[in-house]
């Protein structure tokens, strides 16, 4: 019996929660490979020289997912951290705003762009939309696209964990 309860003990655990939702309808792109993430542990194997800024800042754990533009076929690469808190989202976005990142309106709690990727905070997570560096650089999605997609990434985090999200200063757009 001892045995039992110690084995449904160890199988029950809390699902990891995913800002993504599966099966989320993001109107014009297609989710593309599977969710890919890393925690505390595996992340330098992801991000070499960059983890230790994002630990700084209580990193928890990233969501790697690749979006198709259905119209244009470009590859969207989405990369979301959990930071564990607002304030340590939007300390990684401060890091950026310190590297000639232009803000841009109309976007998580703050965004700013450098015209390639886009870059915004909502709640306790930080989002990196890109064109996926592996994709045919004849199909590169542009940075209308990117918003298009920074936007209804934004609106699903936004209802899924409204109920999580404390508002703070946002830096300066």
């Amino acid at each position: 019996m001892a045995l039992l309860a110690t084995l449904w003990a160890v199988s029950c655990h809390l699902p990891i929660e995913s800002p993504f939702l599966r099966g989320a309808s993001l109107k014009g792109f297609e989710q593309k490979d599977p969710l890919i993430v890393y925690n505390r542990e595996n992340i330098f194997d992801y991000l070499n020289g960059e983890a230790e800024v994002y630990l700084s800042f209580g990193f928890k754990r990233l969501y790697k997912q690749s979006y198709w533009k259905l119209e244009s076929g470009g590859l969207v690469l989405v990369e979301c951290y959990d930071m564990d808190s607002s304030e340590g989202a939007r300390g990684v976005l401060e890091q950026y705003f310190a590297k000639q990142c232009s803000g841009i309106s109309g976007l998580g709690e703050s965004a700013c762009t450098d015209t390639y990727i886009i870059l915004f905070w909502r709640g306790r997570y930080f989002l990196r939309v890109a064109p996926d560096p592996f994709s045919d650089p004849e199909l590169r999605p542009s940075l209308e696209v990117l918003f298009e997609l920074s936007q209804a990434l934004d609106k699903a985090l936004k209802e899924k964990h409204c109920d999580r999200i404390k508002p703070i200063s946002a830096p300066g757009v």
